[in-house]
């Protein structure tokens, strides 16, 4: 999934009641990949990860969105990692914690930088904030 390279013009259309009317979204609107760690290497049992990620044609940026939710009742929390590694080497680190326990939600944004080269996930559950027990691999959201 290569959002810059594949983006280039969104256009949406409708005709209204056969009056010839078509509507277009705007040129600068975001083009946009939802993605879940779900029966990936990413993925474990007693966390849910799931989100989009957008591609802001402005700003350049790309935008996260991070939906978390803590599906067993097994007295830890569920969490995620994001890690996103640049075109200079560099590397970053989000963690998102979910501590209300069993069916409970949370969502987080973040924003990266344009140079983002790489970007991948990795749920898993802990106690205190801290993550403790990881999926034994990475489910990859983005690569330029």
């Amino acid at each position: 999934m290569s959002i810059r390279r594949t983006f280039a013009v969104i256009a949406a259309t409708a005709a209204l009641a056969g009056g010839g009317l078509v509507l277009a979204a705007p040129a600068n609107a975001a083009a946009c990949d939802s993605w879940g760690a779900t029966g990936t290497p990413g993925d474990i049992v007693g966390a849910y990860a799931s989100g989009s990620l957008c591609d802001d044609p402005v700003t350049g940026r790309l935008d996260l969105e991070v939906l978390l939710k803590d599906t067993a009742a097994d007295g830890m929390s569920a969490c995620v990692q994001i890690h996103a590694t640049y075109a200079d080497g560099g590397t970053r680190d989000e963690w998102v914690y979910n501590s209300g326990g069993s069916g409970s939600t949370k969502v987080a944004q973040y924003s990266f930088a344009s140079s983002v080269r790489g970007m991948w996930v990795r749920e898993g559950r802990g106690k205190g904030g801290v993550c403790t027990v990881m999926a034994g691999g990475v489910h990859t959201i983005y690569t330029y």
